[in-house]
C-alpha cells in the first residue's frame, strides 16, 4: 500500500513540474476563457491516466508515448507561441525525464553494484531511487530555464524533420535502455550490460545536443528575419522622411516665391491693369493646385505626410476627405509620427489601387480625421477595399507578395503600443476602418507654471 501511495506522489511531482516548466517557456493563451481553470482540470486528467497505467503494469514504452502525446496536447492547447516552439518545450520535458530516469537507474547502478529489480516497482531501493529521478528532473529544468523564450523560425521541411529526428531519438533512447536491463536480466554479462550503458550514455547526450543545435540554428533564423525585416523599416522610415525633408523645402521654396509673386501683384495693381492681374491669380492659384494640396495645421510632420499623401490620392482619382485638429504637443515624436501617418496612408492607397484595378467602375475613397477627444488623440482612417483580408494569430497583415509583407501594419502596432495606445480594426462592408486612440502626455507642474 505505502509503495502505491509513493507512486501516486511520483506521478504528481511529475504533473506539477510539467506545469512549472512549460509556464516558463511559453506564453498563455489570453483569448481562451478560464485558461487556467481548463488547465487545472487537463493536469489532474494527465495525473489520473499515469496512475491507471502504472497500477495495471503498462509497458514502459506506452506509458512514455502518452505521457509525450498528452504533454504536447497540453502546450498546443492552452499557449499561444509558434507550432515549432510549442512542439519543442512540450516535447522537451520528455527529454528531460528520459534524461533524469537514465541517470538515476542505470549510473547509480553501474557504480554500486545494484540490480534493475531493486529500484524498479515494487523494489527495496524505489523510494530513494525514485526520489532523485524526480530530483534530476528538477535540476534539469532549472538549467533549461537559461535557454530564454525565443522564437524559431523553420521550414515545413526542416519543422517535419525536426519531428521525426525528435521522436525516433526519444524512442530509440528508451529501447536501448529496456535491452540493457533485459540483458541484465539474463545474465550476460557485465561487461556487455556496461558497454550497453555507454552506448545509451553517448546517445542521450548526442541526441540532446542535436535538439538544442536545431533551437539554435531555428532562434538564429528568426533574429536573421527580425534584422532584415528592421532594416526593411528602417528604409521605409527612411523614405518617409527624406519625403517629408523634400516637402518642407517645397514650402521654403514656395515662401520664398511668393514674395516674389507678391512684388508683381502689387506693381499691377498700382498701376492699374485689373485685367492682368486677375490672370496672373488665376495661373498662379491653378500652378498652386496642380504642384501640391499644402496644409498648414501647426504640426510640421502632419503637414508634409498629408501633403504628399492627398496629393498621390488625387493623381490616382481617389475621393478624399480630411479633417485635422492637431494639438499642441502629440504623444510621440515627429519620426514616429510620420511613420504612423504615412503607413496609414500607404495601407490605405494601396487597397483603393487594388479595388480600382479588380473593378475599374468602382468608387474609392479615403476618409481621414485627427482631433484631440478627453486626454486622448483619436486618429481615424478609413477606405474602400475589395473585400480580401488576411489575418495572422493576433493582427491583420498586409496580402502583398514579397519582402516587404506586413512590415507597414507591424510597424503601426508597434508604434501604438509603445505609446501605450489602442488600435481598433473594423471591416464591415468592405470599408476598411482603423481607428488609433493615443492617450496625451501630463504636462508637468514647472510646464504649466511656465505657460501661465
Amino acid at each position: 500500500m505505502n509503495i502505491i501511495v509513493w507512486e501516486y506522489f511520483i506521478n504528481f511531482m511529475e504533473v506539477l513540474l510539467f506545469f512549472l516548466f512549460i509556464r516558463t517557456k511559453l506564453h498563455i493563451n489570453t483569448q481562451l476563457p478560464h485558461n487556467n481553470y481548463f488547465q487545472f482540470l487537463f493536469l489532474i486528467l494527465r495525473f489520473i491516466i499515469q496512475c491507471v497505467m502504472n497500477h495495471h503494469n503498462v509497458s514502459t514504452f506506452f506509458s512514455l508515448t502518452v505521457a509525450c502525446l498528452l504533454e504536447m496536447f497540453f502546450a498546443f492547447l492552452f499557449y499561444e507561441d509558434s507550432t515549432i516552439t510549442k512542439f519543442f518545450w512540450g516535447f522537451m520535458y520528455s527529454v528531460i525525464c528520459m534524461i533524469a530516469e537514465y541517470i538515476s537507474m542505470f549510473i547509480p547502478r553501474t557504480f554500486s553494484g545494484v540490480s534493475s529489480p531493486e529500484i524498479l516497482l515494487g523494489g527495496e531501493l524505489r523510494v530513494p531511487y525514485s526520489m532523485l529521478y524526480i530530483a534530476l528532473v528538477a535540476v534539469l529544468i532549472f538549467l533549461f530555464r537559461s535557454f530564454g523564450n525565443k522564437n524559431l523560425a523553420l521550414t515545413p521541411l526542416q519543422k517535419l524533420s525536426y519531428l521525426i529526428i525528435s521522436i525516433a531519438g526519444i524512442l530509440i533512447g528508451y529501447y536501448i535502455m529496456i535491452l540493457t536491463m533485459r540483458a541484465e536480466e539474463l545474465q550476460i554479462g557485465f561487461s556487455f550490460t556496461f558497454s550497453m550503458i555507454l552506448v545509451n550514455f553517448f546517445f542521450i547526450f548526442l541526441f540532446l545536443f542535436l535538439l538544442v543545435y536545431i533551437y539554435q540554428l531555428g532562434y538564429s533564423k528568426e533574429i536573421n528575419i527580425r534584422l532584415l525585416e528592421e532594416q526593411k523599416l528602417y528604409k521605409l522610415e527612411e523614405l518617409e522622411y527624406n519625403n517629408l525633408i523634400q516637402t518642407t523645402e517645397t514650402l521654403r521654396e514656395m515662401k520664398h516665391d511668393i514674395n516674389i509673386h507678391l512684388d508683381v501683384m502689387h506693381a499691377l495693381a498700382i498701376e492699374g491693369n485689373n485685367a492682368e492681374l486677375l490672370s496672373y491669380i488665376q495661373n498662379y492659384h491653378h500652378s498652386l493646385e496642380q504642384t501640391h494640396h499644402l496644409l498648414s495645421t501647426g504640426n510640421t510632420a502632419i503637414d508634409c505626410i498629408l501633403s504628399s499623401k492627398i496629393h498621390t490620392a488625387k493623381q490616382l482619382e481617389i475621393e478624399v476627405d480630411f479633417s485635422v485638429i492637431s494639438p499642441p504637443s502629440f504623444p510621440i515624436d515627429a519620426l514616429s509620427l510620420s511613420s504612423l501617418l504615412g503607413n496609414l496612408w500607404n495601407n490605405a492607397l494601396e487597397a483603393c489601387q487594388r479595388l480600382k484595378k479588380a473593378n475599374p467602375t468602382s468608387y474609392s475613397y479615403i476618409r481621414f480625421y485627427i482631433k484631440p477627444f478627453q486626454q486622448m488623440v483619436l486618429i481615424h482612417i478609413e477606405n474602400t477595399f475589395d473585400g480580401k483580408l488576411k489575418m495572422d494569430a493576433e493582427h491583420y497583415i498586409s496580402l502583398k507578395t514579397g519582402s516587404d509583407h506586413g512590415i507597414g501594419l507591424k510597424r503601426i502596432y508597434h508604434i501604438t503600443k509603445k505609446a501605450n495606445g489602442i488600435v481598433q480594426i473594423d471591416t464591415g462592408n468592405n470599408i476598411f476602418k482603423v481607428h488609433i486612440m493615443l492617450p496625451m502626455k501630463e504636462v508637468s507642474n514647472e510646464n504649466k507654471n511656465n505657460n501661465s
